[in-house]
């Protein structure tokens, strides 16, 4: 059977480890290369306790020993070192996988216009987890009947975008809704111990309010969204997409 070459950038990551572990595990799917700026030169099998993989750490792209021509780079990072590290992915013809978030419109239009000129696939998604794709389409189908809401997202103290890339998405996609500027939809992040993902959007009207809450216990839960779009990013040819529902929808 045909395996797809995986390599995942932030690999030491809470998330980052949690789909690299999920791309591991997966028979059609092979982890060929782990990158982690800060712990360049250690074996990845003996930090998971794990005998069966023989992968060395790099801190960076250029460094993997044999990079594969015709990856997929998936990255969970920060948004600083992941912009070198897509351009020199999507030059090669990579395809991309990305979870990470906080690119200025200036870069996120450099890079699509880098896919479509290079002819590669990109997913390019706020959250990954199969209950924020359904929190958005139940808010952008509550915006039909309510016309203000109001965005509270939680996260964990080390998380440094504020507010999140899954808030600013959805309050992307209400703005949108109601023909309205961003900055008319209010967003509230907090930033404290013990969190790790979680978001709310609050619509109200005269007399009523409607919540709907979506909650992350565990980085798991973004891991079979990494998969399905890994399985499914050659496809798009040229093409960055931002909604999930494409990859999950796409049987």
């Amino acid at each position: 059977m045909d395996t797809i070459a995986v390599v995942v950038a932030g690999v030491t990551g809470r998330t980052g480890e949690a789909v690299a572990r999920a791309i591991h595990q997966t028979s059609d799917l092979r982890l060929v290369g782990a990158i982690a700026k800060n712990h360049g030169g250690e074996h990845l099998g003996a930090r998971w306790s794990d005998s069966g993989l023989d992968l060395a750490v790099t801190s960076t792209i250029d460094a993997l020993s044999a990079p594969p021509s015709d990856a997929v780079l998936v990255d969970f990072t920060e948004a600083e070192s992941a912009f070198g590290r897509l351009e020199w992915a999507i030059q090669r013809k990579w395809d991309v996988v990305v979870g990470t978030t906080g690119f200025s419109q200036e870069q996120s239009q450099y890079l699509a216009d880098l896919v479509e000129r290079h002819q590669v696939g990109a997913a390019f998604i706020a959250n990954f987890s199969i209950g924020a794709w359904f929190l958005e389409r139940v808010a952008i189908e509550a915006s039909q009947y309510f016309g203000q809401a109001e965005i509270v997202e939680e996260h964990h103290a080390a998380k440094r975008d504020r507010p999140s890339g899954t808030a600013r998405r959805m309050q992307e996609l209400l703005a949108q809704s109601w023909k309205r500027n961003l900055d008319d939809i209010p967003v509230h992040s907090i930033r404290l111990p013990g969190l790790v993902a979680h978001q709310t959007v609050i619509f109200g009207s005269d007399g009523q309010s409607l919540s709907f809450r979506h909650d992350v216990h565990d980085r798991s839960a973004y891991a079979q969204g990494v998969v399905q779009a890994v399985r499914k990013v050659h496809s798009l040819k040229g093409r960055v997409i931002n909604d999930l529902g494409e990859i999950l929808n796409d049987h």
